[in-house]
């Protein structure tokens, strides 16, 4: 099983709270479970890619940032200024 890493505690903390998070990755990764530490075993699914803030707007209350501004700011900083393409995950608690 694949591990997946969440770095930022807010974005924990929402998927803890919630049983789903929204991620954005600088990676293509595939569907299926994954061992997420300090969580236990989730089920990932990649939504699409993202080209910009705006199409984060329908999935920022479940993102654990308090805003898009602060969610793009954060995945610019992990994922260098546009240089690279950004997917986007779902991820569930089983």
């Amino acid at each position: 099983m694949k591990e997946m890493k969440f770095e930022v505690g807010c974005v924990r903390r929402c998927l803890v709270e919630n049983g789903v998070v929204y991620s954005v990755r600088g990676y293509e990764m595939k569907d299926g479970l994954v061992l997420v530490d300090g969580v236990g075993v989730c089920r990932r699914k990649r939504l699409g890619e993202i080209r910009g803030p705006a199409e984060l707007e329908s999935f920022v209350s479940l993102s654990g940032f308090e805003s898009v501004a602060a969610w793009w700011k954060k995945i610019e900083r992990f994922i260098w200024r546009g240089e690279r393409r950004k997917w986007l995950y779902e991820v569930k608690w089983k």
